[in-house]
């Protein structure tokens, strides 16, 4: 099923996220997508568009759906999307090596016993493109309502990477985590537009 919305329904995002456990382009429902295995989830690069969306088009993957305004209004009043969403989040820290316990609100991120053989092999290292991923992942979470899981990772990240990971991705994930949502980590300028409809939010 396409992930172009149909005005008539739910943003797809709510449904593939929500009980009807909706399909991305590629057939996928987000639980088939969090049954990957690491190896599937390194070698696959079509899906983290899709269980961790943007308001921003993705260049990798240009029929992904976004984050609108929509969208955005479903996750913050539906726990079920924030719930799943955290289940989306919890497998990727896995893959980066950290256990996720607690809840949404209030989640703990502890180093796997294997951490520096699994962060090696993902992200432990000067640049990666699994750095993009996790921005991604940091700029969805703080949008769709979790914002403490975000900043959480990000500080897990930043307290385990040694000195390892390069300063311009580190930029990237400090600015994914802690500035006005209205502006995507890749703007250099702190005036831009950016996004409008989230401008505005973060202006009231």
């Amino acid at each position: 099923m396409s992930t172009n919305d149909n005005s008539l329904q739910p943003p797809f995002l709510a449904r593939f996220y929500g009980h009807e456990a909706a399909r991305d382009d590629a057939g996928r429902t987000l639980d088939q997508i969090l049954n990957f295995d690491n190896y599937e989830l390194e070698r696959h690069h079509d899906y983290i568009q899709v269980i961790f969306p943007l308001p921003e088009r993705s260049p990798i993957n240009p029929t992904a759906p976004k984050i609108t305004e929509e969208v955005r209004d479903a996750f913050l009043r539906n726990e079920l999307l924030r719930d799943n969403l955290f289940r989306a989040f919890a497998r990727m820290a896995s893959f980066y090596a950290f256990d996720v316990s607690g809840t949404p609100d209030d989640p703990t991120l502890t180093p796997k016993s294997n951490f520096e053989k699994l962060a090696r092999e993902t992200w432990l290292t000067r640049m990666d493109h699994n750095h993009l991923r996790i921005t991604r992942i940091i700029r969805c979470m703080r949008i769709l309502g979790l914002e403490t899981a975000a900043v959480k990772f990000y500080d897990a990240l930043c307290a385990n990477e040694g000195g390892k990971v390069a300063s311009r991705s580190l930029m990237y994930w400090e600015r994914a985590a802690k500035r006005p949502l209205h502006l995507p980590p890749d703007e250099s300028n702190e005036d831009a537009p950016g996004v409008g409809w989230l401008r505005e939010e973060d202006a009231s």
